[in-house]
């Protein structure tokens, strides 16, 4: 498709691609998803110290 009013026939851009549209916003989809699981997830799975465990120190205490 040639731009009519340009006699030189410069082309005239169709748009992005509908399978690129397609591709981007399933990808965003994706990463907004993983995020979301990735937050959901965090806590799950963790096992935390015992808060009465012995105490070592970590200085020299001579």
């Amino acid at each position: 498709m040639y731009d009519p009013i340009d006699e030189r026939g410069v082309p005239v851009s169709r748009g992005t691609p509908v399978v690129v549209r397609i591709a981007a916003i399933v990808g965003i989809l994706c990463i907004f998803g993983i995020g979301a699981s990735v937050i959901m997830l965090a806590g799950s799975g963790h096992w935390w110290p015992y808060q009465h465990s012995m105490r070592i120190p970590l200085s020299n205490p001579r």
